[in-house]
């Protein structure tokens, strides 16, 4: 059972936050709602164009899909001047709607170093209060943040070589299936999903090299969008980053994707960003999570929203889908101009 961490002063919430966001030296706009309600972390506009879109994303959030009757703001960064701004210009505008919330605190945080905007006051986080709350989420098991949100990247990346040996063979096979092939391949991506939720053991070359060739297809990772839950998220978050650090630059952005909605349901929306920033090109899948993660959709409708799980439907989706895609790259292959063969259809990229 979690414990229920009562907020009592600005050491308290400013040794939460990292535990929040996954990541001990924020950067940005983080907005707290107090008692209950989505919590946010935005960039800070780097310039008077930028302005507008961050006032609007962050009042559409908490004063239409998400009202609260009191907020803390929080901005973090070296530069005082533009936290200091940003921090007056979210304020004003929270406060000017006649169903806002009460404001406040409102601090600047550069380093271990805070100041109280509304007080006037300054001060510098207590270590002891941090300890404490290390202590407080290790109990409820809860991994403890990394320093910087650059080390989420990091934690991305790994060594594709071994994957790389397998996928092309990967590759042709999957393209060479016939319908019942791929009705079978779909079936055994769910089945290898399950087991590792089962066992926690991550796959050989080979075997990631399959899941990567089969996940070209957008039915194949609706077949493996039916397995998510916000229960099972944090297992298959595991999973997938494990194939995003492992894949070839070419086939990331399928398993960054399904990272991406494994974190989000998971709750650890710093993850999610991260996973997105991996796409060399958006697909559905991840817009789906960018728009989840900017207007601050609750994961708990993902049960009642995530495609249903019906195997042999979902099954036969996917193959209709490969069979298409096999089709199209037959044609183009022979074509002048082809390069290679195609992915999967993307959307435009989100900001």
């Amino acid at each position: 059972m979690n414990r229920t961490l009562k907020i009592r002063s600005h050491d308290e919430l400013l040794s939460y936050v990292p535990h929040v966001l996954g990541f001990r030296r924020p950067e940005g706009m983080v907005c707290m709602p107090m008692g209950g309600g989505p919590i946010s972390r935005i960039d800070l506009p780097a310039t008077a164009r930028e302005k507008e879109p961050f006032l609007s994303t962050l009042t559409d959030v908490y004063l239409r899909r998400h009202p609260t009757q009191r907020i803390a703001l929080v901005a973090y960064g070296e530069d005082g001047l533009a936290c200091l701004e940003a921090l007056a210009d979210l304020s004003e505008r929270l406060v000017e709607s006649s169903h806002g919330p009460d404001v406040g605190p409102m601090l600047w945080v550069n380093g271990d170093e805070w100041f109280d905007v509304l007080e006037r006051t300054t001060g510098i986080i207590d270590p002891g209060v941090r300890a404490r709350f290390d202590a407080e989420f290790a109990l409820q098991g809860r991994v403890m943040p990394v320093e910087r949100r650059g080390d989420l990247a990091a934690a991305m990346q790994g060594d594709p070589a071994g994957v790389a040996e397998h996928l092309p063979a990967a590759e042709d096979r999957a393209m060479g299936m016939d319908t019942s092939a791929r009705v079978a391949e779909v079936a055994w991506l769910g089945s290898t999903l399950e087991g590792f939720l089962e066992e926690r053991s991550f796959l050989p070359d080979s075997e990631a090299a399959r899941v990567l060739a089969i996940l070209h297809d957008s039915g194949a990772r609706d077949a493996a969008m039916t397995k998510l839950t916000r229960e099972n998220a944090k297992v298959f978050s595991e999973f997938w980053q494990d194939l995003v650090r492992r894949a070839p630059s070419e086939v990331r952005d399928a398993p960054a994707s399904l990272l991406a909605l494994s974190s989000y349901l998971e709750g650890d929306g710093a993850k999610a960003r991260t996973a997105l920033d991996q796409l060399s090109e958006h697909d559905r899948l991840a817009d789906l999570v960018t728009v989840a993660l900017e207007q601050a959709v609750d994961p708990k409708s993902w049960d009642t929203m995530r495609p249903p799980a019906s195997g042999s439907a979902a099954m036969q989706q996917a193959a209709l889908r490969l069979t298409i895609a096999q089709d199209r790259h037959g044609a183009e292959k022979n074509g002048p101009d082809t390069p290679g063969v195609p992915g999967p259809d993307s959307s435009a990229p989100s900001r």
